[in-house]
């Protein structure tokens, strides 16, 4: 009996060591890679002006709001908290980086208007300073509807432009214009 406490204490102690070593190796090491550059630019707290558009692309409202983005130690995620404040309130929260598993960029997102997580998949055009992510979302309804987004980086401002996909003509139209102005 003692033998087998033994072996059972000297087994936890190897596996803690091994365990406590390789935390150590996996700490975060800042991001040198280019394919992080864009998720570095989010970083900061960010005001919002915000364009709605009815279905025929005409403005239809605007809200003003912030959002705040926390990079990640390693800088390879980033955290967004985006509120929106008015006669109708919006608040969501998302997640996203490069994922060196699948080499692209990923992207998760909940907010208080949809019913289910959704998750962006998206390239950078360095030339063009303009990240662009395509989704599939539920409506609600047994289907999954289109998303695309284009954001474009421009120093201290950003614009987020989101367009619907059509469920049966396929006709992309634009939903909303975010316009991003960084605080110093």
């Amino acid at each position: 009996m003692k033998t087998a406490n033994a072996v059972a204490v000297l087994v936890f102690g190897l596996w803690l060591g091994l365990s406590v070593e390789t935390f150590g190796q996996t700490e975060a090491k800042p991001a040198v890679s280019p394919n992080y550059e864009p998720i570095k630019m989010q970083a900061g707290t960010w005001d919002a002006a915000i364009t709605f558009f009815d279905n025929d692309g005409k403005p239809s409202g605007t809200a003003k709001g912030a959002q705040t983005n926390v990079l990640l130690s390693n800088g390879h995620w980033v955290i967004n908290d985006l509120n929106v404040g008015g006669p109708t309130p919006f608040q969501g929260h998302g997640v996203w980086g490069w994922d060196p598993v699948v080499k692209q960029y990923v992207d998760t997102w909940v907010d208080i208007h949809d019913g289910a997580v959704r998750t962006d998949y998206g390239f950078w055009n360095a030339e063009e300073h303009t990240m662009y992510w395509n989704a599939l979302q539920p409506d609600g309804n047994g289907h999954m509807v289109g998303v695309r987004m284009t954001e474009k980086y421009d120093g201290k401002h950003r614009t987020l432009d989101f367009y619907g996909v059509a469920l049966q003509s396929g006709r992309v139209y634009k939903q909303a214009q975010m316009i991003f102005t960084k605080r110093p």
